[in-house]
């Protein structure tokens, strides 16, 4: 197989003025966050995703340097439009960095999108509150003053972007990832010249708990050339696991916790994750979790999304529960999916060192914000007696990013106290929003127009995954140029 990087020289450097050069200023070059593309096509330029790297080796580069602090004028500088595909912190997180630092492109994002983009910004603001001047991006009204550029967009509406004279457009594609998320594509007409760009976001799986999947979406999509295609490959490596066995298999290691006289503690991204768990905690409610099961749920900002949740338009949350596309009959039952009986919800910090430094005599299940171990109320409970006890079980559901305590906990299967092991850490494969594996990821790109493909390039996922991509793409006859591109490299794209 070619070495891809070395595709750079002919590919990258300065752009022409026929061309279109694609700038990647965020997970490339084996990071999976951090997302951000830079496009400019004659005289416009355009950002899809401004995000946030997370975790140390993401964060910081190879010298030491902190990539979130990486100056704005070096990404924004001329940018009308930031179109943002979807709420997660790393496709938003450095968004009010921009307007901190004086640039005002106009903010485009669909309604569902912005329903949760809106408290994960202010959520990321808060947190920084806390920490020393230097490590801040920004504050709570540099968030406000983004929003105020906010534009909402209709998906499957094509709208005029980059300079005011310019025939380039946006069309916004849901793609199932998780609630607000959507491909980007961009058709570009200057000079006569055609040219329509893909940018897939993370993509979504086929059938998704919550959002429904991207075959809720597929029949709507346009059958426009696609002539470049960026995507991501975070999950493709990964065969698929089926809804009913990553279930059982959460609720299998919550038996086994109860079973050897632990509580189990789940660790949950604030959003999708944490709902998607109440979900199937209330559809297992009275049968293998007992109805007088104690679940305390300390995870403020997944209590406030949850509340965004309940507030979308009828339609919008899927009716499908696993592989039944109908279990939701009503609004009412829709809705009521992530109620729960024996519930605490734990508001102060303080409350929540109390309850990590308890012992329960029933039955129990603890709900944390802080999917990767570090960062929110998780922590009370892993540098706190909870973990202390080799009886209890952490149970993580969510990816682990490189560098954080999350992939140092699954990699160690305890949670370390001193010389000793402390709680078990175990990881249930599947929950993953992403797709997975060849046969799903080729299954959805393969409903777009893609026989006069002339440019790939692969994002968003560790080399060997993207790697492994461009092999299929190989196999399949894709007579295309194949890109792996590093951090912040240029590429040029020609007809």
């Amino acid at each position: 197989m070619k070495n891809y990087h070395e595709q750079k020289e002919a590919l990258s450097s300065v752009g022409t003025p026929s061309g279109i050069d694609l700038t990647t200023f965020g997970a490339s070059g084996g990071m999976v966050t951090g997302s951000c593309v830079r496009l400019d096509i004659k005289n416009s330029s355009v950002l899809i995703d401004y995000g946030l790297f997370q975790g140390k080796n993401d964060e910081r580069s190879s010298k030491g340097e902190r990539r979130n602090f990486t100056p704005t004028r070096n990404i924004a500088r001329g940018v009308e439009d930031i179109m943002i595909t979807h709420p997660h912190i790393d496709h938003t997180g450095r968004l009010p960095k921009a307007y901190r630092d004086g640039f005002t492109p106009r903010l485009l994002a669909t309604e569902v999108t912005t329903t949760f983009m809106e408290p994960l910004l202010f959520n990321s603001a808060k947190i920084q509150s806390n920490e020393n001047k230097e490590n801040r991006l920004y504050e709570a009204k540099d968030v406000e003053k983004a929003l105020r550029y906010l534009k909402i967009v209709e998906p499957y509406k094509e709208i005029s972007i980059g300079q005011d004279h310019s025939k380039i457009t946006v069309e916004f594609l849901p793609n199932g990832h998780v609630m607000g998320s959507n491909m980007a594509l961009i058709r570009s007409r200057e000079d006569g010249k055609k040219q329509n760009i893909l940018f897939t976001g993370d993509m979504g799986k086929p059938n998704q708990s919550l959002s429904g999947g991207y075959l809720d979406q597929v029949d709507k999509y346009p059958h426009d050339q696609i002539n470049t295609l960026v995507v991501e490959s975070t999950n493709f490596l990964n065969e698929p696991v089926s809804f009913k066995e990553k279930e059982n298999n959460l609720l299998k290691e919550i038996e086994k916790a109860w079973i050897g006289g632990g509580t189990p503690l789940l660790p949950v991204l604030s959003f999708h994750r944490f709902q998607e768990i109440l979900e199937i905690l209330h559809n297992n409610q009275g049968d293998r979790i007992p109805s007088n099961c104690q679940i305390i749920i300390d995870a403020p900002l997944g209590v406030t999304l949850l509340e965004s949740f309940k507030s979308l338009k009828p339609g919008e949350l899927t009716n499908r529960y696993g592989d039944d596309a109908n279990f939701y009959k009503t609004l009412t039952d829709s809705l009521d999916r992530f109620t729960l009986n024996n519930v605490t919800i734990i508001d102060e910090h303080a409350s929540s060192v109390l309850i990590a430094g308890s012992e329960f005599q029933r039955k129990t299940i603890i709900i944390a914000g802080g999917g990767m171990g570090e960062n929110g109320r998780v922590a009370n409970y892993i540098h706190g007696n909870f973990c202390k006890n080799p009886k209890n079980k952490v149970i993580f559901t969510c990816f682990q990013v490189d560098g954080t305590k999350g992939q140092m906990l699954e990699h160690l299967k305890s949670v370390p106290v001193g010389n000793k092991q402390g709680a078990q850490v175990v990881k249930v494969e599947g929950f993953t929003s992403h797709i997975s594996g060849p046969v799903e990821t080729f299954g959805f790109l393969e409903r777009f127009n893609l026989s006069k493909l002339g440019t790939i390039i692969i994002n968003h996922g560790k080399d060997a995954a993207r790697v492994a991509m461009a092999n299929e793409f190989k196999i399949r006859g894709y007579d295309a140029k194949i890109i792996i591109p590093k951090y912040s490299q240029r590429i040029t794209i020609t007809e």
